[in-house]
């Protein structure tokens, strides 16, 4: 049983090599192709857009106020989402955390310099306030924390806990030990 082609045949081993590269070039059309046609996929509030394993960023995230998470101003991704959408594709449900300013009362918009690394508190910005409506906010809420909360190390078992009342200021701990000095005679200049 011969699996190649025979030596004594050139004829046929010379079609057979123009067979195998125009079906290897086929199959790097049909790639090329793929990697070109960008998948678009509605996810939560945002359009996913997945340029396949070809492309160094392969999945980019599209919101509704045509931001990509990749943060280019100018992104292939977001013309993806134009054709989807003018394709007929199905639209994104609204972000329902959007919410109104609880300074005045109008409409936020997300602001994603100002989300909470920590807290993961989404960052927002009013229409009339802007940014410092954000902040008077914040503000508010952390002093409404603060005075909810007295402990500045909470209780534990086999531990108190430290209250911030029980702190001493520096004027508070400079007075004590000017008193201690006196009582027991020390100075410290000698």
């Amino acid at each position: 049983m011969k699996t190649a082609p025979s030596p004594s045949k050139p004829a046929l081993q010379e079609s057979s090599r123009r067979t195998i590269q125009t079906n290897f070039k086929r199959t790097k059309i049909r790639e090329s192709l793929l990697v070109a046609t960008p998948t678009v996929t509605v996810q939560g509030c945002l359009y996913l857009v997945d340029f396949g394993s070809g492309s160094p960023q392969r999945f980019h995230r599209v919101n509704k106020t045509k931001e990509c998470s990749c943060g280019t101003a100018f992104c292939q991704a977001i013309e993806a989402v134009r054709f989807y959408l003018q394709a007929g594709g199905a639209r994104a449900p609204d972000q329902e955390g959007m919410f109104t300013c609880p300074i005045c009362g109008s409409k936020t918009y997300r602001d994603r310099n100002w989300n909470g690394k920590y807290t993961k508190e989404l960052g927002w910005r009013c229409m009339k306030g802007g940014l410092h409506h954000f902040l008077q906010a914040k503000t508010e809420r952390i002093k409404k924390n603060f005075t909810e909360n007295p402990w500045l190390i909470p209780p534990a078992p086999g531990f108190p806990g430290i209250r911030r009342d029980e702190l001493m200021t520096w004027e508070e701990c400079e007075t004590t030990t000017r008193k201690v000095f006196r009582e027991t005679g020390y100075d410290p200049t000698a």
